[in-house]
């Protein structure tokens, strides 16, 4: 039942229904076209007419993503225009992005950079200041020293240290993550959750309300506070009658963030379900990657995650009481950062981008979506000409055929241009990261696609220098080691139909 709902919540089901919708109108019109056809088409005109103007308003939207949903309205010009008030919309009500911009306000002048640890990162390599700048100006993202770092190869890895921290937990045990699914990983967690939350800590749990919908019973959040814990639902789906209700649909909470102590952090691209750390195999090996911060660096992840919690449940937190109170003897810097869908700043893909520019001799890519916008082409074709090592890794087992179909449509360019791909033959690879010059490395949530980088609410770290980038160096070169290299000959063997199925579906990239 959990499966048939979910299709018929889908993108694909609603826009096969609107597609039939159109076909049914068009009959009754070319039927009674005599009698009100002239009306009928003047209401067509104006009406694809204004939204197409709504759609060109937008200026700092991506071109691809208007030009799609243009093309849909001109096709379209009644259901489209329906499907564009429904999903197309990148942006929140005014409420919603006020509220959302006076918690960020408020964090900000919580978050405070300290000049000292940005002057002695800069004064040993000059090479990071567009990174730290912009991080710093339009992130609200500190620079930090005297934080430890450990990474996690695989979902099990993490897990394990995962559960020891939390067990471990004094004062409070903070999560936010997109999916929680019920099995073993999660019931190993929730029992730990419970006994802290009896306990007296402050235990709180925040989860995306769609991508959570079909692995949850229907008001586990009610039952968890039950237990004693504090939760809260993001953006819960429910039926209403007013289509602003329906303007936050689009952005989801794609983040994963645990901080135990206001002291450790966990963040990566796990979310918590059996299948993350191989205890359930769904797409061959699962490849995922996690990282733990302890000392001052995990006062971002405390904050972003307050940020969420108080725009869910309208509170407001005094951000300043959650400082760190230890210090670590650390080899490197890290810069936490997180992106919002609301501010109209696409802090995720501009991030990705400094590392291409500024690379000189490789940057390794892991993604498990290639769904990317001319910019992001552009720059990974660029380095790749002016000499840069250029790898990107993707599944070689896909979790979704159309979106995998639609990565490898942007092979030919990449290739031709000398950038190199494989694909991780093992399984699904599902890591989101970049490596460049063993000097910085990236490791969070979001994807190389339209949803992470435009759409959802996502969190990343950015690391100079230190252990760490050569650890996320390393578990790349051996990642590749396991994958099988697409070639020139790989794409140009591609039958005619499974081409063109390619072009359609790219047109559609960004609803994806």
């Amino acid at each position: 039942m959990k499966r048939v709902l979910r299709f018929v919540l889908s993108k694909t089901f609603l826009f096969a229904v609107l597609i039939l919708a159109q076909i049914c109108f068009f009959i009754a019109l070319i039927v009674e076209f005599s009698r009100v056809g002239t009306v009928a088409y003047t209401v067509l005109t104006l009406v694809s007419t204004l939204v197409i103007v709504a759609v060109i308003e937008h200026d700092d939207v991506n071109p691809a993503y208007r030009i799609m949903w243009m093309l849909i309205v001109i096709f379209l010009p009644i259901t489209g225009a329906l499907f564009y008030l429904w999903w197309g919309s990148q942006f929140a009500t005014r409420k919603n992005t006020e509220k959302f911009a006076d918690i960020e306000l408020e964090a900000s002048a919580a978050m405070r950079p300290d000049s000292d640890v940005m002057d002695a990162l800069l004064t040993a390599d000059p090479t990071f200041r567009r990174s730290v700048d912009y991080l710093s100006a339009y992130a609200a993202a500190p620079l930090y020293t005297d934080t430890q770092s450990e990474y996690f190869p695989l979902g099990q890895d993490f897990f394990a240290r995962f559960l020891k921290e939390i067990r471990a937990a004094k004062r409070s045990i903070y999560m936010e993550y997109f999916i929680i699914e019920e099995g073993s990983m999660w019931g190993e967690t929730l029992e730990v959750l419970k006994q802290k939350a009896a306990e007296g800590l402050d235990v709180r749990l925040l989860y995306d309300g769609f991508g959570s919908m079909f692995t949850l019973p229907n008001n586990y959040d009610d039952t968890l506070r039950a237990a004693g814990i504090k939760c809260l639902v993001f953006n819960p789906v429910r039926f209403s009658l007013h289509i602003s209700d329906y303007k936050m649909l689009n952005h989801r909470d794609h983040r994963k963030i645990a901080v135990i102590d206001g002291e450790t952090g966990f963040t990566g691209g796990l979310n918590f379900a059996d299948e993350y750390v191989n205890r359930k195999e769904r797409f061959g090996v699962w490849k995922d990657t996690g990282l733990m911060l302890k000392g001052p660096g995990v006062y971002s992840l405390t904050v972003t995650f307050l940020k969420m919690w108080d725009f869910v449940s309208g509170t407001r937190t005094h951000y300043a009481d959650y400082l760190p109170r230890t210090r670590y003897e650390a080899d490197g810097y890290v810069q936490p950062y997180c992106d919002s869908p609301l501010d109209r700043e696409t802090i995720s893909e501009n991030a990705y981008l400094n590392v291409l520019r500024r690379a000189e001799r490789y940057v390794y890519i892991v993604t498990p979506y290639l769904i990317i916008d001319n910019e992001m082409i552009s720059a990974l074709c660029l380095a790749a000409k002016s000499g840069v090592d250029v790898r990107i890794i993707t599944p070689g087992i896909p979790d979704k055929w159309y979106v995998y179909a639609v990565t490898r449509s942007y092979y030919p360019r990449l290739l031709e241009a000398g950038v190199r791909i494989f694909e991780y033959t093992p399984g699904f690879i599902h890591a989101k990261m970049y490596v460049s010059d063993d000097k910085e490395a990236i490791v969070g949530s979001a994807n190389m696609d339209y949803r992470s980088l435009y759409l959802h609410f996502e969190n990343c770290c950015a690391f100079y220098g230190g252990r760490i980038v050569r650890d996320v160096r390393d578990d790349v070169r051996a990642a590749i080691a396991e994958s099988r290299e697409v070639t020139f000959e790989d794409v140009r063997k591609l039958p005619f139909f499974r081409w063109l199925l390619q072009t359609a579906l790219r047109l559609f990239s960004p609803l994806m």
